[in-house]
């Protein structure tokens, strides 16, 4: 949506500078991207999650054996993790 709003500017070039990002809009974007995360990890360390938001904090395709036992490229060659 388009809004018109008053922004920092040198904050807004800082931000660019530092994260290689092109655009304003592009920043902001990510502001409001990394904002949202933040605030989603205040609001989880507030309170405890319910069964149906812990279900949904990992992908269900996630599995950890299967990335344990992954193969591993390093440059040229390939290892198998080792088992802990």
């Amino acid at each position: 949506m388009k809004t018109t709003i008053e922004i920092d500017d040198e904050k807004l070039e800082k931000i660019m500078r530092m994260s290689g990002i092109g655009t304003r809009k592009e920043a902001v974007d990510w502001a409001l991207t990394e904002g949202l995360r933040i605030a989603t990890m205040n609001s989880i360390e507030k309170s405890a999650w319910t069964v149906k938001e812990a279900k949904g904090a990992v992908d269900e395709d996630y599995d950890i054996l299967a990335i344990r036992n992954a193969k591993v490229t390093y440059g040229t060659k390939s290892k198998r993790r080792a088992r802990r």
